[in-house]
């Protein structure tokens, strides 16, 4: 015989879901909503990021790294500490940019190289290494652009050139130096 005080248990442990299953709901439907905390914290973290892009024929075409990547939903912006960007390019020699931080766009399309960017490129026979530096720049990964807005130091084995700004269209092998620019020759190198 099942007497009315055992209904009492099943009914108290389906109220005590449907008040925690309302609870969750609200907590979900207030975060989703924007409240002050998804505005600062990231949606996502990432460690030892790493990641390469293939052009359609499946050869590399660039690798972007970085020690912690952090992505916000609301601006969709991405986040990265000590990031390093290489343009990977066997005719031409690979182009390495490397800072403290960077801030990726929602589209992928523009990467923002921030505090002490250094850019290397590598040496291949009948040209030395060149390294660049600059306090920010910005990065074009599928237009093959690169642009410093600020000044510039670049130096190679023979030369030192100082400037106001930089761009450097990767496909074209442009550099153009614009505001101030100082250049000197070191010879009896090369």
């Amino acid at each position: 015989m099942i007497t009315r005080g055992s209904l009492w248990l099943p009914l108290a442990i389906l109220m005590l879901l449907a008040t925690l299953s309302f609870w969750i709901e609200r907590s979900v439907q207030v975060t989703a909503n924007g409240s002050p905390a998804t505005r600062t914290d990231p949606e996502g973290i990432m460690e030892n990021f790493d990641a390469l892009r293939t052009d359609p024929q499946g050869k590399p075409h660039y690798r972007l790294t970085a020690r912690k990547l952090m992505h916000y939903s609301g601006s969709k912006l991405t986040e990265l500490e000590s990031p390093r960007f290489v343009q990977l390019d066997a005719e031409i020699g690979d182009v390495s940019a490397a800072a403290r931080q960077a801030t990726v766009s929602s589209d992928g399309n523009e990467v923002v190289l921030r505090e002490g960017v250094v850019v290397e490129r590598t040496a291949r026979p009948g040209q030395s290494a060149m390294t660049l530096r600059t306090a920010q720049l910005l990065v074009y990964p599928d237009r093959d652009l690169l642009r410093a807005p600020g000044a510039v130091d670049i130096r190679d084995d023979i030369l030192v050139l100082r400037a106001g700004a930089m761009e450097y269209d990767a496909r074209q092998r442009i550099v153009k130096l614009t505001g101030r620019v100082q250049a000197r020759y070191i010879s009896g190198k090369g």
